[in-house]
C-alpha cells in the first residue's frame, strides 16, 4: 500500500510540475527566446527598416522614458499618501471604518478600462466635476500636464488610483503585525510620535514599503486598460505594446515586450534578496545624521508636527484625497447614466440616450451581455483550473529545495506588464510557436491562468505558513490516516480560507484584465475590452452604462470577498 501512495504522489507532483511548465512558466518567459528566433523581424521593425530607418528605436525609447517617469512619480505620491492611510486603518478604531477599505480596495477589483473613463469623464468633460462648478468644460484639459515631470495629470491621477492600494495593504498588513509595546516605549522615554516613527516603525516598515512600492511601480508600468481612454496621444510602453501588435508590428511589439520582461525581473529578484536578507524582517538604514546638530533640530521639528492636530489634519487629507480619487468618478458615471437615460442632456436628441444605444440600430444590449458571459464564463475557467494546479504547487513550494526559486518565479506573472504577457501567450501558442490555438476565449482563459495560479498560491501559502498544519497531519497519519485522508480531513480545512481568498482574487482581477485580453481575445470580447471600443466609436451612452455596470459588479464582488472570508479585512 506504501508503494501505491509512493507512486500515486509523485505521478502528482511530476504532473503538477509538468502542467505549472507548460501553463505558467513557459508563456511568461517565451517573450524572451523572440528575439533569438525571430531576430529578423526584429531587425527589420526596429534597427534597420527601409522607409524609416531605427524610428521604432526611437519610439521605444521614448515610451519607455515616459513610462519610467511616470510610474516613478505615481510610487512616490503612493508612498506620501498610502502611510498615512494605512495607519488610519491598521491604528484607527471609528464609524465607517470598513468604508474606507473598502474604498481602498475598490481599485483593485474594478475593470480599469470602466474606471479609466470614469475619471476621463469626472476630470476632462463638462458633464463631470466642471459641471458641478457652473463651468463650460471639464476641470481639466486631457493635455494638461505636470510641471518638470511632463506627464498629464489624468493619466498621473488614474496611474495613482490604481496602485494606491498595493501601499496601503502592504504596510497595513506589517502595521498590524509591529508590536506596540516598542512605540509605547519610546514614548515613555519622551519621544514624539513623528521620532517613534522614524526611530522605531521605519524600519520595520521598509520592507513592506519597499515590496508595495516594487508592486506599485510594476502595476503602473504595466496598465493598460484605463490608460489607453485617458491617454490621448501619449503612449505608455504597456499601450505601445498592444497599439504595435495590432498593427502586425510583431517585431517592435516583441522587442518592447521584452524590455518590460526584463525591466519586471531586474525588479523583482532585487527585491526578493532585499527583503529575503532582512533579519527578522527588519532593515535599519545607517544613520547619517544622529547625535548632530541637523537631528536636533530634526527632533525639534518633529516635536512640532506631532501634535494632535497636525495628525488629525494629514490624515484628513489623505482620506479626502481616496475620496477625491476613488468615490468622484463613480459618482459623476452613475449621475451620468440618469442624465442619458431617456435623452442627450445637452442636445436633447433621443439618438444619444443610454436607452436608444442600447436598444435602438447600435444594439448594445446583447452584444454587452454576451461580453459579460465571455467574461465569466473565462474568469470561472481560469480560476476552476488554477485552483486545482496551485494546492499542489503550495507543497511543493514548501516542502522542496526547488520551491523558493519556484516560488519567485511565480512573482513575475503578478507584475509583469499585462499587454506583454498577452503577446508572449499569443506567440507561444499561436502561428509564431507551437500553432496550437488562435486568438479566443481560449487563449484568454490560458492568459488568466499565467496570472491566477500565482495569487492563489501566494494567498494559500500565506495561511500555510501562518498555521500549524504540519503538526496535525503529523498527528493524523501517527493515528493512521492515509495520505488522502489527511488532505481531505486535515489539510484542504485548514487551507480553505487562503484558496478561497485567492480564488475570489484571481476571478475579479480575470474580470477585469484589459491589456492582455485586447490582444488574445479575437471575436470574443470581454466586458472591460468592450468598453474601450464603446470610447472609441464614441458611443458614450453606452459607455457610461457598462462602466456603472462593472462598478457595480465590482462593488458586489467585494461584498462577496468580505462573506465569504468572513473577515473585516481584506
Amino acid at each position: 500500500m506504501q508503494n501505491i501512495w509512493k507512486i500515486l504522489r509523485i505521478t502528482i507532483l511530476a504532473s503538477t510540475f509538468l502542467t505549472f511548465t507548460i501553463l505558467v512558466l513557459f508563456p511568461t518567459i517565451f517573450l524572451a527566446s523572440f528575439p533569438l528566433i525571430y531576430i529578423d523581424d526584429i531587425r527589420y521593425e526596429v534597427f534597420e527598416n527601409p522607409l524609416i530607418g531605427s524610428e521604432n528605436l526611437r519610439l521605444i525609447i521614448e515610451v519607455l522614458t515616459f513610462s519610467f517617469k511616470l510610474s516613478a512619480s505615481t510610487v512616490l505620491v503612493d508612498i506620501l499618501l498610502g502611510i498615512p492611510l494605512a495607519f488610519i486603518l491598521a491604528r484607527g478604531n471609528f464609524p465607517g471604518k470598513l468604508l474606507l477599505e473598502t474604498l481602498v480596495t475598490l481599485p483593485l477589483v474594478m475593470p480599469t478600462s470602466g474606471f479609466g473613463f470614469a475619471s476621463l469623464l469626472t476630470w476632462t468633460t463638462v458633464s463631470g466635476v466642471g459641471k458641478w462648478f457652473g463651468l463650460s468644460r471639464g476641470i481639466l484639459s486631457i493635455t494638461s500636464n505636470l510641471p518638470f515631470i511632463d506627464v498629464p495629470i489624468i493619466i498621473f491621477i488614474v496611474h495613482v488610483s490604481l496602485t494606491l492600494p498595493y501601499i496601503v495593504r502592504t504596510v497595513q498588513a506589517k502595521l498590524v503585525e509591529v508590536d506596540i509595546v516598542y512605540e509605547d516605549a519610546s514614548r515613555t522615554l519622551g519621544a514624539t510620535s513623528l521620532t517613534t516613527f522614524r526611530k522605531i516603525l521605519m524600519p520595520e516598515l521598509l520592507p513592506a514599503i519597499f515590496s508595495g512600492s516594487v508592486l506599485a511601480f510594476a502595476r503602473s508600468l504595466g496598465e493598460t486598460g484605463a490608460t489607453i481612454i485617458v491617454a490621448g496621444v501619449r503612449l505608455t510602453a504597456a499601450v505601445a505594446v498592444v497599439k504595435w501588435e495590432f498593427e502586425f508590428k510583431l517585431g517592435a511589439a516583441a522587442f518592447l515586450g521584452l524590455i518590460l520582461v526584463l525591466i519586471t525581473w531586474l525588479i523583482i529578484l532585487p527585491a526578493e534578496l532585499f527583503l529575503t536578507s532582512a533579519k527578522g524582517g527588519i532593515v535599519k538604514p545607517p544613520s547619517l545624521i544622529s547625535g548632530t546638530i541637523v537631528e536636533r533640530a530634526l527632533i525639534k521639528l518633529e516635536a512640532k508636527f506631532s501634535k494632535r492636530i497636525f495628525k488629525n489634519i494629514l490624515h484628513g487629507v489623505c482620506v479626502a484625497l481616496l475620496l477625491v480619487l476613488v468615490i468622484v468618478p463613480i459618482v459623476v458615471v452613475v449621475e451620468s447614466v440618469f442624465s442619458y437615460m431617456f435623452k442627450d442632456p445637452y442636445t436633447g436628441k433621443t439618438e444619444g440616450s443610454v436607452i436608444y444605444q442600447l436598444f435602438g440600430p447600435a444594439n448594445y444590449l446583447p452584444i454587452m451581455l454576451r461580453s459579460t458571459a465571455v467574461s465569466f464564463a473565462s474568469a470561472f475557467t481560469s480560476t476552476y483550473i488554477s485552483v486545482f494546479l496551485s494546492i499542489p504547487l503550495v507543497y511543493i513550494i514548501d516542502r522542496y529545495r526547488v520551491g523558493r526559486i519556484l516560488r519567485a518565479l511565480l512573482k513575475v506573472p503578478l507584475v509583469i506588464p499585462s499587454s506583454a504577457l498577452g503577446l508572449s501567450v499569443l506567440l507561444f501558442w499561436g502561428p509564431k510557436f507551437l500553432g496550437l490555438l488562435t486568438p479566443s476565449i481560449w487563449l484568454i482563459i490560458l492568459t488568466q491562468i499565467v496570472f491566477s495560479v500565482p495569487v492563489i498560491v501566494e494567498t494559500t501559502m500565506a495561511v500555510y505558513e501562518g498555521s500549524n498544519i504540519k503538526l496535525y497531519e503529523d498527528a493524523a497519519k501517527t493515528l493512521g490516516a492515509n495520505p488522502y485522508h489527511v488532505v481531505e480531513k486535515i489539510s484542504l480545512p485548514i487551507l480553505k480560507e487562503g484558496i478561497i481568498t485567492g480564488a475570489i482574487l484571481s476571478f475579479t482581477h480575470s474580470l477585469g484584465e484589459t491589456g492582455a485580453a485586447m490582444i488574445v481575445m479575437g471575436a470574443d470580447i470581454p466586458i472591460s475590452v468592450l468598453v474601450v471600443n464603446m470610447v472609441e466609436s464614441l458611443a458614450i451612452p453606452a459607455a457610461l452604462f457598462t462602466s456603472a455596470y462593472l462598478i457595480i459588479i465590482s462593488t458586489i464582488m467585494i461584498v462577496v470577498f468580505r462573506i465569504v472570508s468572513g473577515r473585516r479585512r481584506i
